[in-house]
């Protein structure tokens, strides 16, 4: 849906264009990411269906090539909320320097690197042939090569853990700020709404009081609240910035951030099960905690889910002109 949203939208802008990508990486996530799952259940349910070939070819020939897109979202985040920081941090500077062509490299340099990174995993399974000792017939599966140990090793430290530890420092900084920057446009928009009051206030008074003598008038003036210039003027230099960013600049910043948080919760069962799987030898699939293992695989994949599937609901929430769009495209076609 939020790919079909963003393809009625018009890819006309660094934002649209990245959350277009990450859409569309976290799709191919789910999508890829199920095919293992297929396959267990078919080796729990039915282990003795005359299948055309062994569903070890779904479960560990598909594995790692979800985590390129995987990992492609995780770079894909990060990127949006470093813009984001970059652009609120020096809004002139930075606006003009993610333009769409530089944004499309960008992009396309994550996603590049990403497959890179997985190579070696994903050339640790090779096609070969098996026999069925019930029918003596040979149908395809896969198997390990020969040094995949040390493939998954290199893998946990470079990926699991260097790098995704480096990804998600990188984007809790960046939610950090974004943070700051709300609470503080929050508190501005307040200070002036607060400022306007007053000033209308001291207006009507003043109104009222033009009845009133000179002399009444100018022994008085002294007394009168200060004006929403002179207020102004005591307004500290940093929230200069803060008036320049516009309502839909806001809602950019709060949908971003958002995302950024949702990863970051997402991602913390996985760094955890990466980290200590790193640390203790026996935390693995063949070692002797496979059991708590397993269990925190399948919490960290159902974070993974989760992060991959929810950003619809954020970008519904916090961007008027998607929500129109989603409102156009699917509300009214199930209408007719």
């Amino acid at each position: 849906m939020s790919i079909l949203t963003f393809l009625k939208m018009g890819l006309r802008d660094n934002v649209t264009i990245t959350l277009f990508s990450l859409s569309t990486s976290d799709l191919c996530y789910l999508v890829i990411r199920s095919v293992p799952t297929v396959g267990r259940f078919i080796i729990s349910n039915h282990p003795n269906h005359p299948w055309p070939f062994h569903p070890h070819i779904l479960t560990l020939g598909t594995f790692w090539y979800s985590f390129v897109f995987y990992d492609f979202s995780a770079f894909v985040s990060v990127f949006l909320a470093v813009v984001r920081c970059a652009c609120v941090a020096k809004p002139l500077l930075f606006k003009s320097m993610f333009t769409k062509a530089r944004t499309l490299s960008i992009l396309g340099s994550l996603f590049l690197l990403a497959l890179v990174l997985r190579i070696p995993v994903l050339t640790v399974f090779r096609l070969t042939w098996i026999a069925n000792p019930r029918t003596n017939a040979t149908f395809r599966t896969v198997e390990y090569t020969e040094n995949f140990m040390e493939i998954y090793k290199a893998n946990d430290i470079a990926n699991r853990n260097i790098l995704s530890w480096l990804t998600y420092i990188t984007m809790v900084v960046c939610v950090v700020i974004l943070a700051s920057k709300l609470r503080a446009a929050s508190r501005l928009r307040h200070t002036l709404t607060a400022q306007t009051v007053h000033e209308d206030i001291r207006d009507t008074e003043i109104s009222d009081m033009q009845a009133v003598p000179r002399s009444i008038t100018n022994s008085t003036s002294s007394s009168l609240p200060p004006t929403i210039s002179e207020t102004n003027n005591k307004t500290p230099h940093n929230s200069k910035d803060l008036n320049k960013i516009s309502s839909k600049d806001l809602q950019v910043i709060q949908s971003v951030t958002l995302i950024c948080f949702i990863f970051i919760f997402s991602q913390l069962p996985y760094q955890a099960v990466s980290t200590v799987r790193l640390l203790d030898p026996e935390f693995n699939d063949v070692g002797s905690r496979v059991l708590l293992y397993g269990i925190m695989g399948h919490v960290s994949t159902t974070f993974s889910f989760i992060n991959a599937s929810i950003n619809i609901v954020v970008l519904y929430n916090y961007n008027t002109k998607y929500r129109e769009q989603f409102r156009a495209l699917f509300c009214h076609a199930s209408l007719k």
